[in-house]
């Protein structure tokens, strides 16, 4: 039997999120496992250009479909969804495969409800059977526990997987995906909500993941109110403040800034890491941020193994100088203008 797996890329502005690239190589060792013949399709939704397509063949698509249409320029879960279960219907995929953001954590629970299909969301390892069984590894109680989820799929399963987890193979120039392109009948009259605009976010408060620059806090930082030097540290930098486990534990931020395997995987242009201590369930989080810095008063911490700039001291000293520092270079800027 002849089997298609379907994988959703993300992208930003004209290029692919890398953990698309990842998720080819989930869906190709799934294939594997089953041992029978299959493809992997991509699946991207209304990127503008069409010059980092080809890439995905790079990296092991077998066909890329590129779904266009007038309503499409920003996600619309309504309408992404509607359109993914028209593509369904018609070409019956295996399964579907996703990486966990805000935008799929909406359009999975959306395609699951749409399709009464099975869906998983923070997956770090899926598996099925030839007979049409499903196993589905994901983390709980804050990852300190895992739970394993079997179930059989009778229609196709959608599964959500960590970032985290997500590795790609080398791309091989010589490997080349068929384009086709679908372009739905959707109407934006036909659905209960309407974009009406976009708001950008203060820096302060985007998504650690499409942040350029955060400052993360661990345990070193503090509870209370000796955080509150993360914060304006961030503020003054125009970056977005994230924190390892024990911050969320301690309520300090919330879930959603939280970095790590069983959090966000971040790739800003800056992360600077204050008072961490570099757990490897950090680590994976921010393995492709392009420039790290770390703090810490500890000269043996693991984090310094991933920094490009390490600053052996108490963040409660150093942070406040750099903030006086900053805060009077602005104060003359302001006086020259």
């Amino acid at each position: 039997m002849f089997h298609d797996i379907w994988i959703l890329a993300d992208h930003r502005e004209k290029s692919i999120e890398e953990t698309a690239f990842g998720l080819i190589g989930e869906a190709r060792r799934i294939l594997g496992c089953l041992g029978e013949k299959g493809s992997v399709t991509t699946v991207v939704i209304g990127m503008q250009s069409e010059v980092a397509l080809p890439i995905l063949g790079n990296y092991g698509a077998d066909r890329v479909i590129h779904v266009k249409g007038p309503h499409l320029g920003s996600y619309h879960g309504e309408i992404f969804a509607r359109v993914l279960c028209v593509l369904f219907e018609r070409f019956k995929p295996l399964c579907f495969l996703t990486a966990q953001t805000v935008e799929t954590a909406d359009l999975c629970a959306r395609l699951g409800a749409m399709l009464e299909t099975s869906v998983v969301t923070q997956a770090v390892d899926f598996s099925m059977s030839a007979d049409g069984k499903a196993r589905a590894l994901r983390p709980i109680a804050n990852g300190h526990l895992f739970e394993e989820i079997q179930f059989d799929c009778r229609t196709p399963p959608v599964i959500c997987f960590l970032p985290s987890v997500l590795a790609a193979c080398e791309p091989d120039s010589r490997k080349t995906a068929e384009i086709t392109y679908e372009y739905p009948d959707v109407s934006s009259e036909d659905v209960k909500t309407k974009v009406t605009g976009l708001i950008e976010a203060e820096p302060g408060h985007q998504d650690i993941e499409e942040a350029d620059i955060i400052v993360a806090g661990g345990r070193g930082a503090g509870k209370g109110e000796a955080f509150d030097v993360i914060r304006r540290f961030a503020k003054l930098i125009g970056g977005t403040v994230a924190g390892t486990r024990p911050v969320i534990d301690w309520k300090l931020l919330p879930f959603e800034r939280q970095i790590g395997q069983t959090g966000k995987t971040v790739a800003p242009r800056l992360i600077i890491n204050c008072g961490i201590s570099g757990a490897n369930e950090y680590t994976t989080g921010i393995e492709k941020s392009q420039l790290s810095i770390a703090i810490n008063k500890d000269q043996r911490a693991r984090i310094f193994r991933f920094a490009d700039l390490g600053v052996i001291g108490d963040v409660h000293e150093i942070l406040p100088l750099l903030i006086s520092r900053l805060e009077k270079m602005n104060y003359k800027k302001e006086d020259q203008g």
